[in-house]
């Protein structure tokens, strides 16, 4: 079996491991933010969960300048080829590159897998919380639509059925 044409110098090599590193650091980052998140959505914690959304979204910002980085410089190399996928083009790096790419596209991968799984079980939770939520004022509509309230003499006045409830 013969080896395909080397498709990267060492210097964008280099490169590559440098961004995909960054990516992997990022990731964990993300990961340890959902994770966070869950906590927060668990015990309803919500100006926390805002400040967490804020630090996602900070993560999810850096993760696409580095995708971005790692699509021009594959872009340059493959310009002529279809792209190349990370798994394709580790036979195409010197030998001596080829372990540390191929140990970071499993860690990356590993990640990702963790990342998509923790974001999926964060968005059951907050299903369930806001149907909590509805179910709560679906109670307090019903509890308050007998339309009896106090007035400020402390007499009752009956109001008619249907009554909002607003924060005031």
């Amino acid at each position: 079996m013969t080896t395909p044409a080397l498709a990267l110098n060492d210097a964008d090599t280099y490169e590559l491991i440098a961004i995909l590193e960054k990516t992997l650091g990022a990731q964990q980052q993300l990961l340890s933010i959902l994770q966070k998140e869950k906590s927060l959505i668990i015990d309803g914690k919500t100006d926390p969960l805002v400040n967490c959304a804020g630090e996602k979204e900070e993560v999810l910002k850096r993760l696409a300048e580095l995708e971005t980085e790692r699509l021009q410089l594959i872009q340059a190399i493959s310009s002529k080829d279809s792209p190349l996928t990370l798994k394709s083009l580790i036979p195409r790096v010197s030998p001596h590159f080829r372990e540390k790419l191929e140990t970071l596209r499993s860690h990356l991968g590993v990640i990702t897998s963790s990342i998509a799984e923790l974001n999926a079980m964060n968005g059951i939770l907050v299903e369930r919380v806001l149907g909590q939520i509805s179910e709560l004022f679906a109670v307090l509509q019903h509890i308050t639509s007998n339309g009896e309230t106090y007035q400020s003499t402390g007499e009752m006045q009956v109001l008619s059925p249907g009554r909002t409830i607003s924060r005031g």
